[in-house]
């Protein structure tokens, strides 16, 4: 059994009780490669002395077996600190390759088994089944490839990386179509069934994706110097700009389904646009959250005031201004930055508070299961609108507050603020919701100081992403596949 550990930076775990026990043991990097070829010489004789394409048959042959052991494996715990590091200095570059090598078909993996063995046959959905073939051949490549071990091999694997992350930037959408799928088979004494062993797969199933994720974006986002950056992280994030961005993108997705957007005010109370609303954070992950809740906020206040829309035209500025606005305030404390979010949208019963955070639970019309042709989820939007910006920055060309945004749901699928929350949580965060039916709803959006190199981590993330322990665990009353 080979045994998780990685570089000087990289602590390994050991899990011989299922409990999670942190040691101080290292495994050279060299030595596990070694280990990683030596194992796959087990089961696929002559692999990694054969021809990339000879390997990859081998390896597809015996595709079932090799992702089962993968799965099993732990996976390695690395702290926000030490990818800190990983972004600033290009030294570690190379281990970092190495590490993700090793790291990544192992958490892949586990993914697969997960979503084969969903309940209800919901494995067998169109949406599920194609996030699990493309999760498989991820795995089938990086086990064709040679761990990198030059500059280089890193650039080539670098290169795979950002496709990696490319290709994977609709699996939120195609999941949620395939499970809009097959919840239109479920009989209605299995509807709730269904809903808790949906949110219960799902919350594990993306809470893991963001770690993922987030341990690739560093590695791709730090192969370019970016000032005030290591990697994906920025030391001084302003979360006032940043939901700025998220209010126009909002807005424009909101006028694209709706043909009006209502105005969005800012308020700082207690601090200006000065340092103290700067800490460390992932800045796309607090402009995928923002976002989201922008986007309930304007769609429940549109429809809620439609009334006052008669007969003042509703692509006209008086129309605009007959809708009350949304208020985003923004209050730094000691701990936290927070967030709140104010519309008058009417509000949610108060029963139905706690489906709102169920996924696939929306308020909306569910989007065409059949289709998913032009729609573009929240989260590709954004680095979709990031990377105009970007090039926009770099040309000298105007900023990309006119930039023209992908056609996007915006609303429908029942994921937007479930999986806003498990990012805000995943680094000790969190979103909640104060109702008023009738009235409007409150959002606020807790976001810990990460501190300016990331030192002051909450306890829950100290040992984040690999704290959340990912390691494949098959549900009570699962088929195993």
């Amino acid at each position: 059994e080979v045994q998780s550990g990685g570089t000087p930076f990289i602590r390994s775990s050991v899990d011989p009780c299922r409990t999670c026990c942190y040691t101080t043991e290292i495994m050279p990097m060299s030595h596990m490669n070694m280990a990683m070829r030596t194992w796959l010489e087990r089961l696929v004789p002559n692999a990694s002395h054969a021809s990339s394409v000879i390997r990859r048959k081998a390896l597809s042959k015996n595709v079932d077996v090799i992702l089962g052991a993968l799965a099993t494996k732990k996976a390695t715990p690395v702290s926000l600190k030490e990818l800190y590091r990983f972004g600033q200095d290009p030294s570690l570059r190379l281990h970092h390759a190495q590490f993700l090598h090793r790291e990544v078909p192992i958490r892949v993996s586990q993914r697969v088994m997960e979503l084969r063995c969903l309940p209800f046959r919901l494995s067998e959905s169109h949406g599920v089944r194609e996030v699990i073939d493309n999760y498989t051949s991820y795995v089938l490549d990086l086990l064709t490839m040679d761990p990198p071990s030059t500059d280089d091999q890193v650039d080539m694997f670098q290169r795979y990386m950002k496709y990696l992350l490319q290709d994977n930037t609709e699996v939120v959408q195609t999941m949620a179509l395939g499970v809009i799928q097959a919840k239109r088979s479920i009989s209605k004494e299995e509807i709730e069934d269904f809903r808790r062993l949906v949110d219960l797969v799902l919350v594990r199933f993306f809470t893991a994706r963001i770690g993922l994720r987030f341990i690739i974006e560093q590695f791709v986002g730090s192969a370019e110097y970016k000032s005030g950056f290591s990697g994906v992280i920025e030391s001084f994030c302003n979360p006032v700009h940043i939901a700025q961005r998220a209010a126009e993108d909002a807005t424009q997705l909101c006028r694209q389904h709706k043909d009006i957007a209502p105005r969005v005010n800012f308020h700082t109370p207690t601090a200006s646009f000065s340092d103290d609303m700067h800490f460390t954070y992932i800045p796309h992950h607090l402009h995928y959250m923002l976002t989201e809740i922008l986007k309930n906020s304007m769609r429940a206040t549109v429809e809620a005031h439609m009334h006052k829309l008669k007969g003042v035209g509703i692509n006209t500025a008086a129309a605009a201004l007959a809708l009350p606005p949304i208020k985003v305030v923004f209050v730094a404390g000691y701990e936290d930055i927070t967030i709140k979010v104010i519309d008058e949208g009417g509000g949610i019963p108060r029963s139905e508070i706690k489906a709102i955070w169920n996924f696939f639970h929306s308020t909306a019309e569910a989007p065409d299961s059949e289709s998913k042709d032009g729609l573009h989820s929240s989260e590709e939007m954004g680095q979709w609108v990031n990377l105009i910006r970007d090039e926009r920055q770099n040309d000298g060309s105007s900023s990309g507050s006119n930039v023209l945004l992908p056609p996007s749901a915006l609303a429908g699928y029942g994921v937007g603020l479930p999986l806003s929350r498990l990012f805000a949580r995943y680094f000790g965060g969190d979103i909640t919701l104060s109702s008023m039916e009738g009235f409007g709803t409150d959002a606020y959006l807790h976001i810990p100081r990460l501190g300016s190199n990331c030192e002051a981590l909450p306890a829950p993330v100290q040992m984040s992403p690999g704290e959340l322990d990912s390691t494949y665990v098959p549900y009570p009353g699962y088929t195993a596949y």
